[in-house]
């Protein structure tokens, strides 16, 4: 069996290990290190790491030779991809502990590991023979996967930033991967096979989560734009053009068409003039063009015919040392209408009522928390958009905040009950400041390194000796 048939599968399972553990934490909460989306998420990526450190041994045993070793850029890029994502762990233990709630995609700490795990995949990506097809379209898709997953809580409908972003996050990641892919899968039509790869393995994740009783995310509908880079364009510009404006169509259609998250006329922000000016340009460069933009046009007229549709989406929580134990209740009413009820289990003396708390996107609705009965306690606030809102039901306990939250789905009537903690936030009070700002770009800086590493790799001219590189490439058989 090649090597990297065990590698590539084993980062496949990462991917949903990861939408696991996403799922988790928007539906129950932070859990041990040992819940089972963590451990499953552990033992695929110590698959993937004694992948590499195999793969380091043979180079090693090829060259006969540690410095020579450590200059082989696709080894090394894995190599720092796979420890970067290694420390990333206790390093964002350390930051919620001192920084509190920061438990979004963006934060740091998470963003080291998309990055680190990113250049990781271009290091096995440059390190596969050129021969070996299947597994580099493979590695394609978990490239893609790591790329675009800077939007992945829009898709999961708990983004914390504003949904203007989107599209412009997903266009810069996906564009670079669909460049990378173009350049070091040998296909004829290298980005289209990533992408419905990866759209195929998104199918998959779905069905899983689904299975497990797991909140689902979004279908990566505008994902699919991006095979537009293999359109037969002469130039690398006109090919971003193409796929821009593909991905913008069809993210504009999904969220029009409410099969995905963003808020429509956020999207349209961004969507709408890039669209207008890629069409516009793909037209003006030459006549040629004007097959392919026929098809945009279409997608782009039915995505626009239906904007008045519109969604919202939510924030993620954070959790920290808990106090006690509560049975929360929430119930939506159709006009956005929530009533939550929190029933304490111990604590009913020492724990003084304080608000309730709806939270998505950057937006906080607040509303009083009133006594309701013995150890019972009542509050309602009107949320204004549809979608997934967190809301908190927010206690004083020895004059420290205590929150506990529930996440509620606004637009239809419905009923939430679950039994939850309740906790003191971690890091509550910290706020944002100099040092918080210095570390995160210290480690943003980082992980921007070992990208650039990667991405060396993937053009780097230089090549073993034939037999040497039998030897040492991932491709190696077992």
């Amino acid at each position: 069996m090649k090597l990297g048939w065990i590698v590539a599968p084993a980062g496949l399972l990462a991917v949903f290990a990861t939408c696991w553990d996403e799922a988790w934490h928007t539906d129950v909460g932070r859990d041990t290190a040992w819940a089972a989306p963590h451990l499953l998420l552990y033992g695929s990526v110590g698959l993937v790491g004694i992948g590499v450190a195999v793969w380091g041994l043979r180079v090693l045993v090829a060259l006969r030779s540690i410095r020579s070793t450590l200059t082989e850029v696709p080894l090394l890029a894995a190599s720092l991809g796979a420890l970067g994502a290694l420390i990333a762990s206790p390093i964002d233990a350390t930051w919620h502990e001192a920084y509190g709630r920061d438990s979004v995609l963006f934060s740091p700490p998470h963003m080291l590991v998309v990055l680190a795990s990113t250049a990781l995949v271009l290091g096995v990506l440059a390190g596969l023979p050129t021969q070996a097809r299947a597994l580099r379209a493979t590695a394609g898709v978990l490239l893609f996967a790591n790329a675009v997953a800077v939007v992945f809580e829009y898709e999961a409908d708990v983004p914390q930033f504003t949904e203007i972003l989107y599209l412009p996050l997903l266009l810069l990641t996906g564009l670079a991967a669909a460049w990378v892919v173009a350049r070091a899968v040998p296909l004829r039509f290298p980005v289209t096979t990533v992408v419905i790869g990866y759209a195929a393995l998104r199918l998959v994740i779905a069905a899983g989560l689904t299975a497990l009783g797991r909140s689902t995310p979004d279908l990566p509908i505008a994902v699919l734009g991006f095979a537009a880079f293999d359109l037969p364009f002469r130039h690398t510009a006109q090919r971003v053009t193409a796929a821009a404006t593909a991905t913008s169509t069809l993210a504009l259609g999904a969220s029009a068409s409410g099969a995905a998250s963003p808020v429509t006329a956020d999207v349209a922000v961004a969507a709408v003039p890039l669209i207008a000016v890629g069409v516009l340009t793909l037209l003006a460069l030459e006549r040629r063009s004007r097959t392919a933009v026929l098809p945009l046009l279409f997608l782009a007229g039915t995505a626009i015919s239906v904007l008045p549709v519109d969604r919202a989406s939510a924030h993620d929580p954070g959790q920290g040392e808990p106090v006690a134990s509560s049975r929360m209740t929430a119930e939506t009413d159709a006009a956005g209408r929530v009533t939550v009820t929190v029933n304490l289990r111990e604590h009913c003396n020492d724990l003084d009522p304080h608000s309730v708390t709806g939270r998505r996107a950057g937006q906080t609705i607040t509303a009083p928390l009133d006594p309701a009965g013995q150890c019972t306690f009542r509050g309602a606030l009107t949320l204004p958009e549809d979608g997934r809102w967190f809301v908190y039901s927010e206690f004083t306990h020895d004059g420290k905040a205590v929150e506990g939250w529930l996440p509620v789905e606004v637009g239809e009537p419905s009923r939430v009950q679950a039994t939850r903690g309740l906790y003191l936030p971690a890091g509550e009070g910290a706020g944002t400041n100099a040092t918080q700002i210095i570390l995160g770009g210290l480690i943003y800086a980082l992980g921007i390194g070992l990208v650039t590493v990667g991405l060396r790799a993937t053009s780097s001219g230089r090549r073993l000796p034939a037999r040497q590189a039998r030897d040492a490439t991932l491709g190696f058989r077992t």
